[in-house]
């Protein structure tokens, strides 16, 4: 039998509020052209609640994971400030539009491109 949606089943922001939330609480954002969107953000706070809603850390390569209470940590340098990389575009939103569409009406957003390796 197929569960029936309730209304607290509804997520909590739309695109365009979840967006400005993350600039406001001092997130970067990104968005690619393979529709994905990312932000970086040295607010622990921030990326805990981000990945609650559904976002997804990403770790570089190169970064070695300290132990931090919000999984998907790194720091830049020894000694640096911590800061995650957490995927955006996968936090279900409100609404008809996506999260890639609304951060591509966002002046503050950078268009990212991924480099083909030689």
């Amino acid at each position: 039998m197929a569960a029936i949606p309730s209304p607290a089943d509804q997520p909590e922001f739309s695109a365009r509020s979840l967006l400005t939330m993350i600039v406001r609480e001092g997130g970067h954002l990104f968005r690619m052209r393979e529709r994905m969107v990312f932000t970086i953000t040295q607010n622990a706070e921030l990326a805990q609640r981000l990945i609650t809603l559904g976002g997804l850390p990403y770790l570089p390569q190169d970064r070695a994971a300290p132990d931090a209470e919000v999984r998907g940590g790194f720091r830049d340098a020894p000694g640096g400030p911590m800061k995650w990389d957490i995927y955006v575009h996968t936090i279900p939103v409100r609404g008809e539009q996506t999260i890639w569409e609304a951060a591509e009406r966002r002046p503050d957003v950078s268009l990212t491109t991924v480099e083909e390796s030689a």
